[in-house]
């Protein structure tokens, strides 16, 4: 009798862990369903392989994905100016150079501005601005790369992955407005 409740014991505490395991995916992947509900513009995949790159994703709530995807898109914005720093450090084409000289002044307005206090207290309203501005950034950096025809932008992926990220957290930020 001994031995069969240990068993059982065992199996239950088995089950329990593998439902613990499996609620914290589900929080990234119905995350990023709701995102892309409200965008249909989010690549679901980059953003639940975002979300999931941080071990701590697995037992955050949403606020803690919040937090996740805020911490991701401004290293990726830090990452991107640094960048640019250096592309600028090449030969390149006049008016891809001045493209490039664009897109560092403008991401530049927001790289440095460390929002997590105030996502921390809440301040969602102020954090949604930021977010939206580095996303207004990179329309305007990528409208001056397009503009050089039969050039390949040497930033249209990283200006892609700004996108998804500040798609990310705006859409994070709206799903906690409306709890």
């Amino acid at each position: 009798m001994n031995r069969a409740f240990s068993l059982y014991a065992l199996f239950l505490i088995l089950f329990l862990i593998f439902q613990h395991v499996q609620s914290a995916n589900n929080i990234v992947h119905d995350t990023c369903k709701k995102i892309k509900a409200g965008d249909t513009d989010l690549n679901f995949d980059y953003c639940v392989k975002s979300l999931e790159s941080n071990p701590e994703s697995h037992k955050a709530d949403l606020k803690g994905l919040g937090l996740i995807g805020l911490e991701l898109l401004q290293g990726n914005l830090t990452s991107i100016v640094e960048y640019i720093e250096e592309l600028l450090k090449q030969k390149w084409e006049p008016r891809l150079r001045d493209a490039l000289s664009l897109c560092l002044d403008v991401y530049s307005t927001n790289e440095g501005q460390d929002q997590i206090p105030a996502y921390k207290a809440k301040l969602y309203d102020d954090v949604g601005s930021w977010a939206s501005s580095v996303m207004t950034d990179e329309d305007t950096c990528d409208t001056q790369e397009s503009q050089n025809e039969g050039m390949v932008p040497p930033l249209t992926k990283r200006n892609n992955e700004i996108v998804q990220l500040s798609t990310i957290v705006l859409g994070v930020l709206a799903i906690l407005q409306g709890e």
